[in-house]
């Protein structure tokens, strides 16, 4: 069993928007940054930026948030599936002529858009 960090449905369970963290944060996280780990599971994050996501939630909410608040376990079959989709991102199996062709590269089993819903752990 694995762990990732879900701050978008910490938001949501906290009635806290990703506006309100960003503007907590005092211009220390950038909102790219904040709309980017509310919008899906992170799989890896910097430390530092962890840190100041916590203090800001702590003064929002009123009461000390710890990294166990925002963590969540993620089974390990989800981490096999969530793997398997990373990798037919990372190298796409082409049938077919490459680049340059007049005949067009079929994309396989899954389109480029399931294959992100998988990784994102939703459909589009």
């Amino acid at each position: 069993m694995g762990l990732q960090m879900n701050l978008g449905a910490f938001l949501q369970r906290r009635g806290i928007s990703a506006y309100r963290l960003v503007k907590a944060t005092e211009g220390r996280l950038a909102p790219a940054t904040v709309y980017g780990l509310a919008s899906k599971p992170a799989q890896r994050i910097d430390l530092a930026t962890v840190g100041t996501m916590l203090e800001a939630l702590s003064e929002l909410t009123g009461s000390a948030i710890g990294l166990q608040d925002v963590l969540e376990p993620v089974s390990a079959a989800e981490s096999r599936r969530r793997e398997d989709a990373r990798a037919r991102i990372a190298a796409p199996r082409r049938v077919g002529k490459f680049e340059g062709s007049s005949e067009a590269v079929p994309e396989g089993d899954w389109s480029v858009t399931d294959q992100l819903a998988e990784l994102r752990g939703r459909d589009l």
